[in-house]
């Protein structure tokens, strides 16, 4: 049995009744002071709210020694979470995961993976609509003609997610199709920023005019992904659709850079610009704007073009060439700061939604003698480096959740809309009621249902990987490549190689 597996028999059974007990004497709603679960991690934190004598002495007496010794428990430094929690300008953002996450100990305790009381963050596909045609496209987006919830609705929607658990989501994230695409887009960014303290949008940058690029700053936007899926114009308008899209997505990149967004360079990395890879990310480095690769998943459009896959040898190379970038900035951070005391560089500059990618940082900085790991596999903060299979690699259902552009609740952006996959709907559903009972969403948190498949090389698969409870796979591509099942092994990854061989080039043939 995994070592990980054992821990949350023992969790369940030693630790989780006490601490359930203990949150459950400061998870309180005052009417003066509000939520004092809040309230008493800025006590903790040395940044103290005006407390009614009640509040007061809980937080002190029963709080306040909490966060203590679970600072020491998990080795999180008490000097990055007052920098996180209370200094940085996303600090309303950490203060809601931490609620979430609180709440999460009560409700379900300690479990690795961690599942909080709610997602930390909602992509929300906006809109079906878009103005390319690209091949990978998992929404199927275009001229559509499908039912979209009104500007009304999409209020709504941003108003149950700011209240839930009582708490509200951290981040909000607009996806697509092409959110600029819908003329309400600025409206209900406005909106969300009111109420959801970090909001970013995925978009194609071909609509990014220095106007609208102003219009995202006074909407509040925080952090923008534009997608550039080549270093040159041949390679990306061909694979987007629509000749010019190269040039304008550029452009759109410096404009929001010229309004201080903080700004990143989205690339699905295929077979059609593998050999670009090194000239995009270095591309990323002198537009000055971040780096994120996004898996290949064989769904929507992308389902068409499954041959543009890559073995698992590439995947595995196209996340070293990443995981060499963060580890050096990691390194630079590291000197600064021994000579220094302090450093400015920041490690979270080069990121991939493929779940192995933490394991292959470690094994990176391993061979370098640095216990290094990027957290959540998308993730790289100093300071959190000892929680990564409480993070859990693949996020889908436990960490953040997905809006269809009607309101349907999934899993993952990266799962096909249908019966198995639509878990509610946003509008006419208790959204805390899915979260806390849904079926899918529990199978998909509990890595030791993942599977393990016979093969005559061995057993082979996420279920019987040592890495399971900090990558897990992803489960978007599972269900792709094995007809629905979402327990399946991700077959991109390098340890599966022998199913690549046989499901792969079945589904190609096919």
């Amino acid at each position: 049995m995994h070592l990980d597996a054992i821990e949350n028999m023992v969790f369940s059974v030693t630790i989780n009744p006490f601490l359930r007990r203990i949150i459950s004497f400061f998870d309180k709603n005052c009417p003066n002071d509000g939520n004092l679960l809040l309230n008493s991690l800025s006590d903790f934190l040395g940044n103290a709210p005006p407390l009614c004598s009640t509040c007061r002495s809980i937080s002190r007496k029963i709080a306040k020694p909490f966060y203590q010794v679970s600072s020491l428990l998990l080795k999180v430094d008490k000097n990055f979470m007052k920098k996180q929690f209370i200094e940085d300008k996303y600090g309303g953002a950490w203060f809601k995961g931490f609620g979430l996450m609180m709440r999460g100990v009560e409700k379900y305790g300690i479990r690795i993976p961690f599942v909080p009381a709610g997602p930390f963050e909602v992509v929300w596909n906006f809109t079906y609509k878009c103005n390319l045609r690209c091949k990978h496209c998992y929404e199927d987006a275009g001229k559509s003609e499908r039912k979209e919830l009104t500007t009304d609705e999409a209020k709504q929607v941003i108003d149950k997610l700011s209240t839930i658990a009582n708490i509200g989501i951290p981040a909000l994230s607009f996806s697509g199709g092409e959110p600029l695409v819908r003329k309400d887009f600025f409206e209900l960014a406005a909106y969300a920023k009111k109420r959801i303290p970090y909001i970013s949008l995925a978009s194609n940058g071909t609509l990014l005019t220095r106007d609208n690029a102003k219009k995202l700053k006074n909407s509040g936007v925080d952090y923008i992904e534009i997608s550039i899926d080549g270093a040159s114009a041949t390679t990306h308008d061909e694979f987007r659709g629509v000749p010019g899209a190269f040039e304008k997505a550029i452009e759109g990149v410096k404009n929001c850079v010229n309004e201080g967004i903080d700004t990143c360079i989205a690339t699905v990395i295929h077979r059609e610009n593998l050999n670009e890879t090194e000239k995009i990310i270095q591309l990323a480095k002198e537009l000055g704007v971040r780096f994120i690769h996004f898996n290949y998943i064989p769904t929507g459009r992308a389902k068409e073009h499954i041959e543009l896959d890559l073995t698992p040898e590439e995947r595995l190379h196209v996340l070293q060439l990443i995981g060499k970038e963060v580890i050096s900035l990691y390194l630079q951070a590291k000197e600064e700061e021994f000579k220094r005391g302090s450093t400015k560089i920041k490690v979270d500059r080069f990121f991939s939604t493929c779940p192995q990618y933490a394991g292959v940082t470690r094994d990176l900085a391993k061979k370098m003698g640095e216990n290094f790991m990027v957290e959540a596999h998308y993730a790289a903060k100093k300071g959190v480096e000892n929680v990564a299979n409480f993070l859990g690699g693949c996020g889908a259902g436990r960490l953040y959740c997905a809006i269809e552009p009607n309101g349907d609740i999934k899993p993952c952006v990266f799962f096909p809309t249908n019966e198995n996959t639509v878990i509610g709907n946003i509008l006419n559903d208790d959204f805390e009621e899915i979260w806390d009972e849904n079926k899918t969403l529990w199978m998909l948190r509990n890595r030791e249902e993942l599977e393990t498949y016979k093969t005559r090389n061995g057993n082979v698969g996420c279920g019987s990987c040592p890495d399971k409870y900090i990558c897990g796979g992803c489960r978007a591509r599972a269900y792709s490549y094995f007809n629905g099942n979402m327990r399946a092994p991700d077959i991109g990854c390098i340890y599966n190689k022998p199913l690549w061989e046989i499901i792969a080039s079945a589904s190609v043939n096919s």
